[in-house]
């Protein structure tokens, strides 16, 4: 009955964040304009569109890293082909919904049970890259806190609440983490999937995917956004993070609205001008959510189709 109750306010925890994200993001186009938006969207050259999706392939070759890792530490082995197939096509519907667990999972266990693993082993891969995911997060938006400190970047009233709230968060999971959980060796559990916890070698292997994973991410939006504004990378990224954890914490598919509407409200040392902000968030959408999941899309059908007439 509880649990039941709980699952019904995280929904409407939700729920709310997603009207209150779209409500912000609704201000600033009825402000702005779409034609300004589209302009702004139009005016970025192909070369700078280029990058970013280089940052995009980078980022999803990390995703790869994921699954290679993960298979290691459940011990077990898939032909590399099958593992960038699989954790490209995966990630790709899971970003994009948000529901690692139901959607990736489903396509995981569905090309990777070929391979001989089972349901568990999925699970068990999943809750294993959702900490790496974390620890990557965690480091990467510390550093991206204390390099700003260091090179003197002000930052409004507003932004630091947010910012030193969510590094104390990130830090004080992080040490509890490593020191009572990596360090004796303990069990982790989550949804009833108890598994050992990593060595510290593997700890640190999913530190390095895991930021290499946050910083190609956070260059596709940096790259886009760069062009348009003269902002330094450090103060993006920590803005551009902390966006991202909000808009995953509240459970909305891909954190859409809420990622861009929490973008919106930490990035207030802006110039009056936001159009190129605002296009470089949806020109951002588009080529890191919509863009790989289409295809993706088309490669699982085509590869599908291949595989029923080879067989």
């Amino acid at each position: 009955m509880l649990k039941e109750w709980l699952k019904s306010v995280i929904k409407l925890f939700a729920f709310f964040f997603l009207l209150l994200a779209l409500w912000l993001v609704y201000q600033e186009i009825e402000k702005i304009g779409m034609a300004q938006i589209w302009l702004s969207m139009k005016s970025i050259p192909i070369w700078v569109l280029g990058l970013a999706f280089i940052f995009v392939l980078l980022d999803y070759t990390a995703y790869s890293g994921y699954d290679v890792l993960a298979l290691k530490y459940i011990g077990k082995k898939v032909p590399l082909p099958a593992i960038i197939e699989t954790a490209m096509v995966s990630f790709s519907i899971t970003n994009t919904t948000g529901h690692a667990y139901i959607a990736g999972g489903s396509i995981r266990y569905l090309l990777y049970s070929k391979k001989g693993l089972s349901e568990l082993d999925v699970l068990k891969m999943i809750a294993f890259e959702s900490l790496t995911f974390l620890l990557g997060m965690a480091c990467i938006f510390n550093l991206s806190l204390i390099l700003t400190s260091i090179f003197h970047l002000t930052r409004a009233p507003s932004e630091v609440f947010w910012f030193y709230c969510g590094s104390i968060l990130v830090s004080i999971l992080f040490i509890l983490y490593w020191f009572f959980i990596v360090k004796p060796k303990r069990k982790l559990t989550f949804n009833n999937i108890t598994i050992a916890a990593p060595t510290t070698r593997m700890t640190l292997y999913q530190l390095l995917i895991g930021s290499a994973d946050m910083l190609a991410t956070s260059l596709v939006f940096y790259t886009l956004l760069r062009y348009h504004l003269d902002v330094n990378f450090f103060h993006v990224i920590s803005i551009f993070l902390l966006a991202q954890l909000i808009g995953i914490s509240t459970q909305v598919p891909g954190g859409l609205g809420v990622f861009e509407g929490m973008f919106l409200y930490l990035f207030v040392h802006t110039p009056p001008e936001k159009a190129p902000i605002l296009a470089a968030l949806i020109t951002f959408r588009i080529m890191y959510y919509f863009v790989p999941l289409c295809l993706s899309g088309i490669f699982f059908i085509c590869s599908s189709i291949w595989h029923k007439i080879k067989h």
